[in-house]
Order: C-alpha cells, then structure tokens, then sequence
C-alpha cells in the first residue's frame, strides 16, 4: 500500500494535505454512521422489549 504522503510531513502540515483530509473524513463519518446505526438498532430493540412486556403482563 503506498502512503499518500510523501514525505512523510508532521501533523499540522497534514490538515492541508487533501489526500490526508479525505482519509480522515471518510473514517470519521464511517464512525459516525456505525454509531447512528447502533443507536437505532438498540432503540428497536428496547421497543420491542416494551411491548413484550406490555403484552405479557395480565390486566387485573
């Protein structure tokens, strides 16, 4: 795999490199949308597990 830097420059000079700033946007918004998918996922759930209760539970 070839770097995309050449050489290799120091951290600040990284945020002007575009090469660089693509690699991070994309892995920060990869992160992102898998949290937002989690969040979702576990809301679901939580909601299912609600209406189980509700159903389970006898009325008096």
């Amino acid at each position: 795999m070839r770097r995309s830097c050449r050489p290799r420059p120091s951290i600040l000079s990284r945020l002007n490199c575009g090469q660089c700033n693509r690699v991070l946007f994309f892995s920060i918004g990869v992160g992102l949308g898998v949290l937002i998918v989690r969040q979702k996922d576990r809301i679901k759930e939580e909601l299912q597990n609600a209406s189980s209760d509700k159903k389970s539970k006898p009325k008096d």
